[in-house]
């Protein structure tokens, strides 16, 4: 099971609606699925923030336009390293070994991010003050969903070395990340859209397609849609999903790791649930 370690600053309730669609997008939509079911299709839009390292690219190779930070994106935190874990708080731990550190995020960066990268519309749904530790169990023993922890911690703590164990250490070399707006899709794996196609599934699933060929699928997401095929916990949303090419890890087979948030809880603000999830290649 997730914990929780609170600051004085609550979460801020769940932005309302959907994101507005672009208008490439819409046509794509109801050249697809037609004029009467394209309304509900685009309500399962979700806004999404894409983390990316500093960018050491050419500014007119059209990387913002594919959804990536572009170069006066302000930093927002980092993927491994170390966390600032406030003193009297523990390491978190699954099977008796710490876990690793995968994320460790500032709430107001990403807050700002969102809403100054974005189009402008709906609410920051996750804290705007303190940081968003992201630890997981790099055994992936775990097949239940609890081998992770997303601690909510105030900001300022310094660095907490990692503990020593005995097949080698849990840290994950620090990658610096900026974050950019995304709009996010449905898959065809989701019963969201699935269900709105109730008699002919292959049109849920080829719309799915065109949209993952129009739309970013970054290695590291905030928010948004499952850009994978890691199974779907019923009732729950994708709070981060991080591929493996975006960290120098070595999980194996496995090709990407999420953390997975209920509907109540993310409405309601909550991080103390948060499942695991992890994809095998």
């Amino acid at each position: 099971m997730a914990e929780l370690v609170t600051t004085d600053t609550p979460a801020a309730a769940p932005a309302e609606g959907a994101p507005p669609i672009p208008g490439d997008v819409a046509e794509l939509i109801r050249a697809r699925v037609g004029e009467r079911p394209a309304p509900l299709v685009e309500r399962l839009f979700r806004s999404s923030l894409v983390l990316d390292r500093p960018p050491d690219r050419d500014p007119s190779d059209g990387a913002e336009a594919a959804g990536l930070p572009g170069a006066d994106a302000a930093p927002v935190g980092q993927l491994g390293g170390l966390p600032a874990l406030p003193a009297g708080t523990a390491w978190p731990e699954a099977g008796g070994r710490p876990m690793q550190l995968l994320a460790q995020l500032d709430c107001a960066a990403l807050a700002t991010a969102f809403r100054s990268t974005g189009p402008g519309t709906g609410g920051w749904p996750l804290p705007a003050e303190g940081l968003l530790l992201f630890f997981h169990d790099e055994w992936l023993s775990d097949f239940t969903g609890r081998g992770c922890r997303v601690l909510h911690v105030p900001a300022g703590a310094p660095p907490r070395p990692a503990p020593v164990v005995e097949r080698g250490a849990p840290a994950v070399p620090a990658v610096p990340v900026r974050a950019a707006w995304a709009l996010s899709a449905p898959s065809y794996q989701d019963r969201e859209l699935e269900r709105l196609f109730p008699d002919d599934f292959l049109v849920a699933f080829d719309l799915a397609q065109d949209l993952a060929e129009r739309l970013p699928r970054p290695e590291v997401r905030l928010l948004g849609w499952c850009d994978t095929d890691t199974g779907r916990p019923e009732g729950h949303r994708p709070l981060l999903q991080i591929g493996s090419g975006a960290l120098a890890v070595d999980w194996g087979e496995c090709v990407n790791v999420s953390f997975w948030i209920s509907e109540e809880d993310f409405a309601a603000g909550r991080l103390d649930q948060v499942r695991h999830g992890f994809e095998v290649a």
